[in-house]
């Protein structure tokens, strides 16, 4: 079984990585936007979105896992 702060760490990790990761499509996003392409574009801002989504379910998890352990 997994101790909590091991958890922990994973978590962050992980919400670190979304946060990096979201920030590559937006500038990827505007760089295929420069080149014509929107509709790659518009793709590439809904990927961000999503990982956007996907780091605050990440931050909710931490904090909730910060409140069980006090």
């Amino acid at each position: 079984m997994m101790q909590p702060e091991k958890l922990k760490i994973k978590l962050e990790h992980w919400a670190g990585h979304n946060s990096s990761h979201a920030a590559g499509f937006r500038k990827q996003a505007q760089e295929a936007g420069e080149m014509g392409q929107q509709d790659i574009e518009a793709e590439l801002l809904l990927a961000a979105e999503g990982m956007d989504r996907a780091g605050s379910h990440l931050q909710r998890a931490i904090e909730i896992l910060g409140d069980t352990q006090d």
